[in-house]
């Protein structure tokens, strides 16, 4: 494939993340994304051959930068000389910025468990297979728990922290929290950490 294939290719996948991110999953269609990339409609369907199989590519893209960087980050972190804990907590604050920014990424991943009840897709796999890791590395910081009651901490933890990214005004009649800034996301994450960090 030519550089200019390449670059058309990646101009599209970029404008369907954009689309999605500002119109919602619903909303996006071969129309608008063609009009984002600056392209004609015909080029979609030459590249990627329909508009499911854009946006799978295009959300399996984003799913790199949400599961696989942050492991680099969390053992780079580690490697220069934060405690696992340490960097776990900022690993959460990353965590919680990045869904805050990108709400629309984040409910277009989980739309087929949140909408149709369906546990196969690939965030879903992304998000567990992230998780085994993840309770693999904080193992060592966290032997006064059970392998069990670890990874219930960190379904807790991703819980929380991940609704109230995607969805940060759901409970404003009870109390407003700007989930926005990060004094609040690092006021949560240390609260939140106590499931796995007693005081």
């Amino acid at each position: 494939m030519g550089t200019k294939e390449q670059d058309a290719q990646e101009r599209i996948l970029r404008a369907t993340i954009i689309c999605i991110e500002r119109d919602g999953l619903d909303a996006t269609g071969i129309r608008e994304i063609a009009r984002e990339a600056q392209v004609n409609s015909a080029a979609i369907s030459y590249y990627f051959r329909s508009k499911e199989k854009l946006i799978a590519q295009a959300l399996e893209a984003t799913l790199d930068q949400a599961f696989g960087h942050v492991l680099m980050d969390f053992d780079k972190l580690v490697a220069e000389g934060l405690s696992i804990r340490e960097a776990f907590e900022t690993l959460l604050e990353d965590i919680a910025g990045n869904l805050g920014r990108y709400p629309r990424i984040a409910h277009a991943h989980f739309h087929d468990a949140l909408v149709h009840q369906r546990y196969d897709g690939a965030a879903i796999h992304r998000l567990n297979a992230f998780l085994e890791e993840l309770s693999r590395k904080l193992a060592p910081a966290t032997t006064h728990l059970t392998e069990d009651k670890r990874r219930i901490a960190l379904v807790q933890l991703w819980s929380s922290v991940s609704l109230m990214s995607m969805a940060p005004r759901t409970f404003d009649q009870f109390i407003l929290l700007d989930f926005h800034t990060l004094e609040t996301r690092r006021t949560w994450v240390k609260q939140s950490l106590r499931l796995l960090f007693p005081a």
